[in-house]
């Protein structure tokens, strides 16, 4: 192969990998296009609305590794109870988010809102293994029933 060829296919490889890394998929901007409108903002929730997505309980619900992105799949609906008290409502899944969208999103919320660093990062694999066989609502039920006991 010639230099002059080994550099251009050198100079195209760091385009594409400059260009992927300016993709990266940022948790906080699928939260404020996806989750704020309910949630508010600081994901501080809205009475009778939504519940905050952040609390005492989340370092729990982290460790589980499928809580979080688990309900962005399925969704949540029925009484669950936060540091602020029982909320009663419904929350459409998020499925249509792609599954990079999904881990980051996860991670913005369980690393950067609730500041719980000690759990592995969601990866985007991880939440596709999860689509493959996405946990019911009531499973998910359990799973922070389980969680928040510990």
């Amino acid at each position: 192969m010639h230099d002059a060829m080994k550099l251009a296919l050198a100079a195209m490889f760091v385009a594409v990998s400059t260009a992927a890394q300016a993709q990266e998929v940022k948790g906080a901007d699928v939260f404020r296009a996806a989750c704020a409108m309910c949630h508010q903002a600081e994901a501080q929730g809205a009475a009778g609305l939504a519940p905050p997505l952040k609390g005492s309980y989340w370092d729990k619900l982290a460790k589980t590794g499928t809580y979080v992105p688990g309900v962005l799949l399925a969704g949540m609906h029925g009484q669950i109870t936060t540091d602020e008290g029982p909320f009663n409502g419904v929350m459409p899944t998020q499925n249509r988010l792609a599954d990079s969208e999904i881990a980051a999103l996860s991670n913005y919320l369980v690393q950067d809102v609730n500041g719980v660093k000690s759990v592995p990062a969601v990866t985007a694999d991880e939440v596709a293994k999860l689509r493959a066989k996405t946990p019911s609502v009531s499973e998910l039920r359990a799973l922070r029933k389980q969680a928040l006991a510990k």
